[in-house]
C-alpha cells in the first residue's frame, strides 16, 4: 500500500486524479439537489440583494445603503441569461467547483507531492452540510467562500512564487472579497502580516505598492461611490446594524437622546423576556449567555423600524447616526457584558465544527419556511422595514418575484407535500447515496479531532517561524491560513453572533491542517537530519 501510494502520488497526474476525486465528491454531494429536490433556499436578507440586483437591471443608479455591490452585480449577470433562483444556484454551485480545481491546481504549483491530501481536504470542505444549503441559497455566502479560496490560492502563488502579477491579482482579490461581504476585511489583518513579512524579508518598495495599491483604489472607489449615493464615504452603513444588535440586551434609554429614541429603546426591550436583560448582566455561564445573546441578536431590525416608524422622514441611513451613538453607549456603560458576548461568542465560533445537521431535515425546514409558511413573501407584504432598501419601491417587484419563484415549488415532482403538512421527500438512488456519504462525513470530519490538528499546526507553524525570523514561506504558509481562522472568530466575536452560517466560511484552515501538518513534519525531520549532520 505504501508502495502504490508512493507512486500514485509521484505520478505526473496527480493533478487530474485529484481533481477527479473533488469533481466526484461534489457530484454526490450536489446532484440530487439539482436534479429532485431544487428547493427555494430564500432568507430575510435576500429581498436587500434582490433590491439592488433589480435596480443594476432596470438601470437605475443602485444605492448600497443596506448591501454592498459584489453579490447584487453578480445576481444581475446571472439573471441578464435567466431570472430565477435556480439559474443562481446552479451558477454559485459551479463556481464552488472552479473555486476548489483552481485552488488544487495551485497546490500541485505549489506543494506537489501533497496534492491528493489536500484534495481530500477541499472535498471534506465543500462537503458540509453548511456548505451545501448556503451555496444554493439567494445569500452571499453562495460565492463569498469561493471567492474567499481563490484569494487564499493567489496569495499562496504570490508567496512561492513572488511574482509581480501574483501579487497585483491577490490585492485586487481582498477587494473583491469585501465587496462581496464587508465581513471580508478580517483579511486586512492578513494583509498586515504580510506587509510584516516583507520588511523582515527586505522585500522592494514595488512588493508594497502591488500587495496595497489594487485593493486600496478598488476599496476607494466603492466608498466614493457612496460618497456620491450616500452622502458617506464608508464600504458600507449597515455594520453599525450588527452593532445594535451585539447590545441589544444592554442598550438603555437616555437623557442625552430624543423622545423618540427613548421610545424605540424601551419599544426594542419591552419585546425581550426580562429574564434574558437579567441574565446577560448577572450571569457568566458561556453556553446559556450565547444562546441567549443569539436568540435576540436579530431585534436590531425592531430598533431600526421603531426608529423609522417614529419619524417618517428617517430613512436607514438617516439612523445610523443614532443607532452608532446608542451601540457605543451601551458597551462604555457596560462593559463587563460586551465582553461577555466577545467571550462566549468566540468560544462557539470554534465549536461550530463539531455541529452536526441533517441535510434533507435542512431542505425540509427551509421549504417549510418558504413554501408553506411563506415566510418572506409575508415579510415583504407587512408593509414593515425588514432591510430591504430605503426605497420602499423595490418590494413590488421583489414580491412578484418571490411569489412566482415560490409558486414554482409546487412543481417539484420528488417533493410530495401532504394534507397534514409534512414534507416528504421522495427516495432517490442518488438521495440514498448522499445519505451514506453524509453518514461517513460526519463521524470523520464534524469532531474536535480537526481542531487539535489545527492547534498543531497553528503551534509549529509559528515556532518555525519565529525560529527563522520570519523568513521560513514554508512555515508562514500554514501559520497565514490559521490567523486567517482566528483573526474571522475576533471579528464575528465583536460584531455578531457565531453562527455556523459565519465560521464555515474558513473552515477550510482547519481542514487543510492534515496537509499543514504534514509539511511542518517534514520540515522538523529535515532540520533534523541536517543537525546530525
Amino acid at each position: 500500500m505504501k508502495i502504490f501510494f508512493a507512486r500514485f502520488t509521484g505520478t505526473k497526474n496527480i493533478f487530474l486524479y485529484s481533481s477527479l476525486l473533488v469533481t466526484l465528491v461534489f457530484l454526490i454531494t450536489r446532484a440530487q439537489y439539482f436534479v429532485f429536490y431544487p428547493i427555494l433556499v430564500l432568507s430575510s436578507d435576500s429581498a436587500s440583494y434582490c433590491a439592488a440586483a433589480f435596480d443594476i437591471l432596470n438601470f437605475h443608479i443602485p444605492v448600497f445603503d443596506i448591501r454592498t455591490p459584489g453579490y447584487p452585480i453578480f445576481l444581475s449577470l446571472i439573471w441578464m441569461i435567466s431570472k430565477t433562483v435556480y439559474a443562481v444556484a446552479l451558477a454559485q454551485s459551479l463556481f464552488t467547483l472552479m473555486s476548489a480545481i483552481f485552488f488544487l491546481w495551485v497546490i500541485n504549483q505549489t506543494y506537489r507531492s501533497l496534492t491528493l491530501l489536500f484534495a481530500i481536504s477541499l472535498s471534506a470542505f465543500i462537503s458540509s452540510t453548511y456548505y451545501l444549503i448556503l451555496e444554493v441559497s439567494l445569500l452571499t455566502e453562495g460565492i463569498f467562500v469561493s471567492m474567499l479560496l481563490i484569494s487564499s490560492g493567489l496569495l499562496l502563488l504570490a508567496l512561492k512564487k513572488n511574482k509581480n502579477s501574483f501579487w497585483i491579482m491577490y490585492s485586487a482579490s481582498v477587494a473583491i472579497v469585501i465587496l462581496i461581504r464587508p465581513a471580508g476585511i478580517f483579511l486586512l489583518a492578513i494583509l498586515l502580516l504580510i506587509f510584516i513579512y516583507f520588511l523582515f524579508n527586505k522585500y522592494k518598495l514595488r512588493f508594497y505598492l502591488m500587495l496595497a495599491g489594487p485593493f486600496s483604489v478598488i476599496i476607494f472607489c466603492l466608498c466614493f461611490y457612496n460618497y456620491l449615493t450616500l452622502g458617506l464615504f464608508t464600504i458600507s452603513p449597515f455594520g453599525e446594524a450588527n452593532l445594535s444588535g451585539v447590545t441589544v440586551l444592554f442598550m438603555e434609554p437616555s437623557q442625552e437622546y430624543p423622545q423618540f429614541v427613548n421610545d424605540a429603546i424601551k419599544n426594542t426591550l419591552d419585546s425581550i423576556a426580562r429574564t434574558e436583560i437579567n441574565y446577560v448582566r448577572n450571569s457568566s455561564g458561556i453556553s446559556q449567555l450565547y444562546h441567549t445573546f443569539n436568540n435576540n441578536f436579530y431585534r436590531q431590525v425592531n430598533l431600526t423600524e421603531n426608529l423609522m416608524l417614529a419619524d417618517t422622514n428617517l430613512n436607514f441611513v438617516g439612523i445610523q447616526p443614532i443607532i452608532r451613538k446608542i451601540s457605543t453607549d451601551a458597551i462604555k456603560n457596560n462593559p463587563k457584558i460586551y465582553a461577555k458576548f466577545i467571550l462566549s461568542n468566540f468560544l462557539f465560533f470554534f465549536n461550530n465544527v463539531k455541529i452536526v445537521v441533517n441535510y434533507y431535515e435542512q431542505l425540509s425546514n427551509i421549504l417549510r419556511r418558504s413554501y408553506i409558511e411563506k415566510k418572506y413573501i409575508k415579510e415583504l407584504e407587512s408593509g414593515r422595514w425588514r432591510q430591504i432598501s430605503s426605497d420602499k419601491l423595490d418590494n413590488a417587484e421583489i414580491h412578484l418575484f418571490f411569489k412566482k419563484e415560490t409558486d414554482k415549488q409546487n412543481e417539484l415532482e420528488y417533493v410530495d407535500i401532504r394534507d397534514d403538512g409534512e414534507i416528504y421527500l421522495k427516495q432517490t438512488f442518488l438521495k440514498s447515496l448522499y445519505e451514506v456519504y453524509e453518514t461517513a462525513y460526519n463521524f470523520l470530519f464534524r469532531n474536535f479531532i480537526w481542531l487539535i490538528l489545527f492547534s498543531a499546526v497553528f503551534v509549529f507553524s509559528a515556532y518555525y517561524l519565529i525560529k527563522s525570523r520570519f523568513r521560513d514561506v514554508d512555515a508562514f504558509v500554514p501559520f497565514i491560513f490559521c490567523v486567517m481562522y482566528i483573526t474571522k472568530a475576533i471579528l464575528v466575536s465583536l460584531v455578531e453572533v457565531s453562527l455556523a452560517r459565519y465560521s464555515f466560511t474558513v473552515e477550510f484552515a482547519v481542514y487543510f491542517s492534515l496537509p499543514f501538518l504534514i509539511l511542518l513534519l517534514r520540515k522538523n525531520k529535515t532540520n533534523a537530519l541536517i543537525t546530525n549532520k
